[in-house]
């Protein structure tokens, strides 16, 4: 799917000024003047206030403002240009969200993506949509998304936490990362970003967001996109995801030979052929491929303990006296029955506190878990490829109720 789509729509010339210093192109727009044709809101650097009411203002900039729609806003923000830049309007958003309210899956039409943003622009401000040269449109970033499924978001998260240790060639993982559902590589590269996250998570904590968000502050597009998202065959769809994000920036996409131009990169996807018959996929896959090099041979050790992790969860939980629940103890517990399973019943009881290890595997018993089954247990059994694990179906990515959204705009 698109999940990220950035565009840049340069001013008509009339509006801009150029000159050539060298090589370099000097071009700009008067911000003032723009303002005062589209209705943009400016602010300023610096503002002087003489004493006999005279106002300076210096420094004019606009910063990034927010487009109504049906679902989820567009981000907009007007660049003034400068050494090699031209000047420009750009907008990004995710279109998902923009179409359906959700990105947990969703289309893969630039066309449809793109003219349901620039339609966006042109309904929410029609005077600046007018100022702006729409054909020469060009794709600054665009993110492409597809997820592998497994079991269960426990096994999910042990994917991540196998992931976070993994790199190859240019794919460096980004250092200084501690979240337990996301990894991501190459996080300032001008190429390519990649992430590997649980979708499921996400999901939970935006919904959560929207909850917690008193209705006065929310919105119509908040109350449609709140309800979208409280559908319970949406949260069954994603639990289990793990979702390969790879965020393309100008540089990869022309390494491709993905045209930079909107309207030729609508062209070339509807022209494409290749074996799998999508271009979307195919720049995914090329993103993702040195990174996935490492996977093959590679074998992970897969637990599938949310039995027990609920067990523990539901008997171990308890609330602070703030009135926050506290699962503290209850992974705690969970900590130590995953070092029985990875060490053996034996080393842990010679290299743990005697009262210590007893008061755990008490524990364990208390919920329901037989002191020979503690013995017994053992990891060799599910050591399993990891290529086995991260399988990208590219024909499961939507569930059989799925229908491609339409153009709000358009229909």
């Amino acid at each position: 799917m698109i999940d990220m789509l950035a565009l840049r729509i340069p001013f008509k010339d009339e509006f801009v000024t150029k000159r050539l210093e060298g090589n370099d192109l000097i071009a700009h727009i008067d911000l003032a003047d723009i303002a005062r044709l589209s209705g943009i809101a400016l602010s300023a650097y610096t503002v002087e206030y003489a004493i006999d009411g005279d106002l300076t203002v210096s420094g004019l900039k606009h910063a990034y403002e927010s487009l109504p729609t049906h679902y989820s806003g567009i981000a907009l923000k007007v660049f003034e240009g400068g050494k090699n830049f031209y000047p420009c309007v750009e907008i990004k958003a995710s279109p998902a969200k923009v179409l359906q309210g959700h990105n947990v899956f969703g289309p893969v039409d630039l066309e449809l993506c793109g003219t349901e943003l620039l339609g966006s622009l042109a309904v929410s401000l029609p005077a600046l949509f007018d100022l702006v040269d729409v054909p020469s449109t060009t794709i600054t970033r665009l993110d492409v998304t597809y997820s592998a499924r497994v079991e269960n978001d426990h096994i999910a998260k042990q994917v991540i936490s196998f992931l976070r240790n993994i790199s190859n060639g240019q794919t460096k993982k980004t250092r200084a990362q501690d979240w337990d559902t996301t990894v991501m590589w190459n996080e300032n590269s001008r190429h390519r970003t990649l992430v590997a996250y649980l979708k499921f998570a996400e999901l939970m904590n935006d919904l959560k967001k929207l909850r917690d968000t008193p209705s006065a502050k929310l919105g119509l597009a908040g109350q449609n996109r709140l309800k979208v998202m409280s559908n319970p065959d949406l949260h069954d769809f994603a639990s289990g995801l793990v979702r390969f994000e790879a965020r393309l920036k100008t540089r990869f996409l022309k390494s491709f030979g993905f045209p930079e131009k909107f309207v030729d990169a609508v062209n070339y996807q509807k022209s494409y052929v290749s074996d799998s018959g999508c271009v979307i996929s195919d720049l995914w896959k090329k993103s993702f491929s040195e990174l996935f090099k490492t996977f093959e041979g590679s074998d992970m050790n897969v637990y599938d303990d949310s039995k027990v992790y609920s067990a523990l969860i539901n008997a171990y939980s308890s609330v602070t006296a703030s009135g926050k629940v506290s699962q503290a103890k209850a992974n705690r517990c969970f900590g130590f029955y995953r070092r029985l399973l990875n060490e053996g019943y034996d080393n842990v009881s010679q290299t743990m506190e005697r009262t210590t290890f007893w008061r755990n595997i008490q524990l364990l018993t208390d919920v329901g878990l037989s002191k020979a089954q503690l013995m017994n247990l053992t990891a060799e059994n599910n050591v399993i490829p990891l290529m086995r694990i991260i399988n990208v179906d590219f024909s499961n990515q939507f569930p059989v109720w799925y229908q491609e959204p339409q153009s709000r705009l358009y229909a």
